[in-house]
């Protein structure tokens, strides 16, 4: 009986994120598919969660996933890649919120905050900082508060975030002013010279 022979890449989705980027930097366009399809229904749903535009989600997961292709030879990701991908979603929004005209978004707060980026955080390898400063962090702190925090950055409203933990309204709220007043801690200690624009960047995922 002759021997069945599987497209080249058909087996690709069973490698680990770490193999396939190890292939992708060896000109693998079957890893990198798997890669995308892996990824990108997770990134769209964090775009769209914060933009409530599908076409813009759409085309912000798109350009992550072409930047990936097109730097591969140097990529160096310090965090896993998940995380990694999620911070570009979040970089990305941050970047369309700040390039549209005030009259054009649709959260005027978001706007003034995100206006305080323009110098300070100029580069996806700052924003990709600051998140690994506010995970350890969160990480060092009681499994409530650690827990919020998570659900709030993933966009979660204060009255799911209240079901889902079986809290009150109002705990939760309580809870968001706690670890926002311990980061602002950790950030006003470890970035004196940029600390207002990094809080607004917090401001944006706790108070979004």
């Amino acid at each position: 009986m002759g021997s069945i022979t599987l497209p080249a890449g058909s087996f690709k989705g069973n490698f680990n994120d770490t193999e396939l980027l190890e292939q992708i930097k060896e000109n693998d366009h079957f890893a990198f598919d798997a890669l995308f399809d892996r990824y990108w229904k997770k990134l769209y749903q964090t775009a769209f969660a914060r933009l409530g535009d599908e076409d813009t989600a759409q085309d912000i997961v798109q350009e992550i996933f072409i930047k990936i292709w097109k730097r591969r030879e140097s990529l160096d990701i310090q965090t896993s890649l998940e995380n990694y991908l999620h911070s570009a979603v979040r970089f990305s929004v941050i970047s369309h919120y700040r390039s549209k005209k005030a009259s054009e978004l649709q959260m005027q707060n978001a706007l003034e905050r995100i206006n305080l980026l323009e110098d300070s955080i100029g580069s996806l390898t700052d924003y990709l900082e600051l998140e690994r400063t506010l995970e350890n962090a969160v990480n060092g702190m009681p499994e409530m508060l650690k827990k919020v925090y998570l659900l709030r950055s993933d966009n979660h409203s204060v009255k799911a975030i209240a079901g889902e933990l079986g809290l009150a309204d109002q705990t939760v709220k309580n809870y968001i002013a706690e670890v926002t007043r311990r980061l602002r801690i950790v950030i006003t200690e470890k970035y004196p010279g940029k600390h207002l624009t990094y809080i607004a960047v917090l401001a944006t995922v706790l108070y979004k």
